[in-house]
């Protein structure tokens, strides 16, 4: 949605104008009480009794009507559809002079984890407002109903006080892009700061702020609350921590009593007061201590900032000559079962054989145990355990579940609502699974070898890309939309708890549950702690099945930084290629089939790239894949979750150097859309992923209505066709070419270089 195609007062207005019990409210609020106690304020308002003195144990919560569903509000409440599952609305009791409460259309718990995104595109679309986020046990008065609330016409406490003292802050995370999170202390409060100006760098950040914060153990998520706001072109979230709900004060006996439940706006210094003589016998000294109570206490917040400090120590492996680990995400769900297969040690005790944990809110649960973490080590190098259902080929046509034996730790992390499996190992350990894994243990040596540094070379890169990303410099996930358009790229999505994961995405990693040889050892061994260096920095060395004739740059598949040492040139000795940016270059292209490396048919060859499930798909270097109109608008409407009724042509916009699309209009008669980047284009027309971009449309049978009956989409290549291919590698290897020459030629100017012995 565009937010400039709402103007929220007149919105506001209307909503008043349609329901006179609301208005009332709102005019009754002109004149609340107001006390300013020192820096912060207290306001008398008994409509708010409702949420003050709301029960939020299960039992209530479960007994009563939710009244955030849409079935169970007032007919006059008008609603503003955010589309993206959410929709806000005036909120029906006021402590703003404009106050909207944001609500999920889904009647799902209140999280902020996988919600937290949301409060960054209102602030996009309403910069006058700022937002605010009430945790389940932190003053929600819906704690089963996801929502946020946001107001204006009043500036909090807090607000004021991040202007006084933004720059005594004491800064814990520094991004090169101007983000950063703060450790903000005044008198009055403590919160954590994160300034921002991109959906991604503020989600970076909170996620490590999340993710070290302590959790209860009966609780799903850290208490908090949010607040957050707009100054200028900067975001700036202003996170709470909590330690109570509520006070003492809220449950002593009549007379010492005081009925104040502290919510986002209470903890920003606007404390809320339904009751008339609590309002008026309140002292500036009784309210600080009644939030300096339920706030976290000054050690947690220590402890929350060094625990931040000590993760955001990048590791700069370029400059160290011992070989490091590797930690990788192998398999995540709500339920794992695994087998040690020898004794490993988990705190004091050792354990073997079948095992399973569960996520039960918020928390790994093992033998009755909850556990923030749970660790088992092995006692030896060669003990191992075995993790079941492990999912191979996510998303693509081969996709299947098997059994996975791995050595090395253990560890199972809480992340959301589901529990990973991470395996964490010395590298080149890793880098032999990973050779045998990706290609067969038979293919040549110089293959091998040449794989093993790109392997090492994109594995360190992705290392010192995490702890980068923590500091916000690097994109895990972009969207660009505007006006009938969406680019979309894919990068190292969700791995923030660990370095890479187990499937294709990153590098398909199986254990030792694929059979190694001697041939993959001696190319690991061979090429020890080698790698590729361009501009002192180690290689993001990218690499994909079958480049189709013509290898692409980087920013026609990720986001807008090339990479020098990753052109677009033919995958021949000569490197030539017509300029295929040009549509009737691309096309003659991609309708013939030039002479290249991976333009071969021997068996043999392939076999070396090629593992049993790949070896499923048979023609790569070309390609066609047949829909029938039904099919194809069903597979769009599907994936775009739009519905653009029957297709009428799928129209290139951009495409890379190599002739791979990355900007394809789709017209249907309901709607026209314009996608990108590769990856997305494929995956909206595939079932799975369709082998590459890199290809043209034929139709035929088109009807009066201009809805042609079949499309045809003829193709090159399988993959991004990004850095080394691997079908050319192979060939090249049996060529003779060695290793350093295979990669000379796949990465043109890269450095090789020994980081460790």
């Amino acid at each position: 949605m565009n937010g400039t195609k709402y103007n929220i007062e007149k919105f506001f207005s209307q909503q008043l104008e349609a329901w006179d019990e609301l208005k009332l409210r709102y005019e009754a609020l002109k004149d609340a009480g107001l006390r300013q106690l020192g820096s912060l304020q207290l306001q008398y308002n008994p409509a708010r009794i409702v949420s003050t003195g709301a029960s939020i144990d299960r039992q209530t919560i479960a007994g009563r009507p939710c009244f955030l569903c849409k079935k169970n509000r007032s007919h006059e409440q008008l609603t503003i559809d955010l589309n993206d599952g959410f929709e806000l609305m005036v909120n029906p009791f006021p402590v703003l002079p404009l106050h909207f409460t944001i609500v999920r259309k889904e009647h799902v718990p209140q999280t902020i984890l996988e919600n937290y995104t949301e409060i960054h595109r209102l602030l996009g679309l309403f910069p006058e407002l700022f937002v605010f986020y009430n945790g389940p046990f932190c003053g929600a008065s819906a704690p089963d109903h996801m929502h946020f609330q946001a107001g204006a016409g009043h500036e909090l406490p807090l607000m004021t006080a991040w202007k006084q003292a933004a720059h005594s802050g004491e800064v814990l995370i520094k991004q090169g892009n101007g983000s950063s999170l703060s450790m903000l202390k005044t008198e009055k409060f403590k919160v954590f700061i994160i300034k921002s100006r991109s959906e991604e760098a503020d989600m970076a950040l909170f996620k490590q702020l999340y993710n070290v914060m302590p959790v209860r153990e009966e609780e799903s998520e850290p208490r908090m609350n949010i607040v957050a706001w707009r100054d200028g072109d900067d975001y700036i979230t202003a996170v709470l921590p909590r330690r109570k709900h509520r006070p003492a004060c809220y449950d002593w006996a009549e007379g010492e009593r005081f009925v104040i439940s502290p919510g986002a706006l209470d903890m920003a210094g606007l404390v809320i007061s339904p009751r008339e003589d609590d309002f008026n016998r309140m002292t500036k000294d009784k309210l600080a201590s009644i939030l300096k109570e339920v706030s976290i206490t000054e050690n947690d917040m220590e402890n929350i900032a060094n625990s931040l400090k000590a993760e955001n120590n990048p590791q700069q492996l370029s400059h160290q000559n011992t070989e490091p680990h590797v930690a990788v995400g192998i398999v995540n769900g709500k339920k794992i079962d695994f087998i040690l297969n020898k004794p490993y040690r988990q705190g004091d005790a050792m354990v073997s054989g079948k095992q399973s944990v569960s996520y039960v809110n918020g928390a790994v649960v093992w033998n009755g145990q909850r556990y923030k973490e749970l660790v088992f080590k092995p006692q030896n190098d060669g003990d191992s355990f075995s993790l079941e259902d492990v999912t191979i080929g996510v998303n693509f046509h081969w996709e299947r579940k098997e059994t996975q034996t791995f050595l090395g730790i253990l560890r199972f992390v809480v992340n959301g609502t589901a529990i990973w499996a991470i395996n964490e190992l010395p590298v080149e350990s890793y880098l032999e699974s990973v050779i045998s894994s990706e290609m067969s243990a038979t293919s040549s040596l110089r293959l091998l070898e040449a794989h093993a540094v790109i392997s090492r070379s994109w594995l360190l890169a992705q290392i010192e890309n995490r702890y980068s990303a923590h500091k916000g410099q690097t994109s895990i996930y972009s969207c660009i939309t505007g006006k009938d358009k969406m680019i979309k790229w894919y990068d190292r999505q969700d791995h923030t708890l660990f370095d890479v994961c187990a499937d294709d995405h990153c590098q398909r990693y199986q254990g030792i549950t694929k059979e190694t040889s001697a041939h993959v050892a001696e190319a690991i061994a061979h090429t020890r702690g080698q790698v590729l260096m361009s501009e002192g920095k180690i290689c993001d060395a990218r690499f994909s099945k079958c480049c189709g004739g013509a290898m692409e740059e980087f920013q026609y598949c990720w986001e807008d930084s090339p990479k020098p040492y990753l052109k677009a040139i033919g995958d021949t000795m000569e490197e030539t290629i017509p300029d295929l940016t040009v549509e009737a270059n691309a096309e003659e292209w991609i309708r013939t089939s030039p002479e290249s490396f991976c333009n071969t048919q021997d068996k043999r060859i392939l076999s070396q790239v090629l593992n049993d499930y790949d070896q499923e798909t048979t023609d790569f270097y070309r390609w066609r894949v047949d829909y029938t109109q039904t099919q194809l608008s069903q597979l769009v409407n599907s994936k775009l979750d739009m519905d653009f009724g029957q297709i009428l042509d799928l129209v290139p916009v951009e495409r890379g150097k190599s002739g791979r699309l990355c900007q394809l209009k789709i017209v249907g008669t309901k709607h026209t859309l314009t996608i990108g980047k590769e990856l997305e284009i494929r995956r909206v027309l595939s079932t799975s992923h369709l082998y590459s971009s890199a290809f043209v449309v034929d139709k035929e049978g088109v009807c009066a209505d201009g809805a042609p009956e079949i499309f045809h989409i003829i193709g090159a290549g399988w993959g991004h066709g990004v850095g080394l291919c691997q079908i050319g590698a192979a060939v090249m290897g049996e060529e003779g070419y060695a290793y350093d020459r295979i990669l000379a030629h796949y990465y043109p100017g890269a450095e090789l270089k020994e980081l460790y012995q």
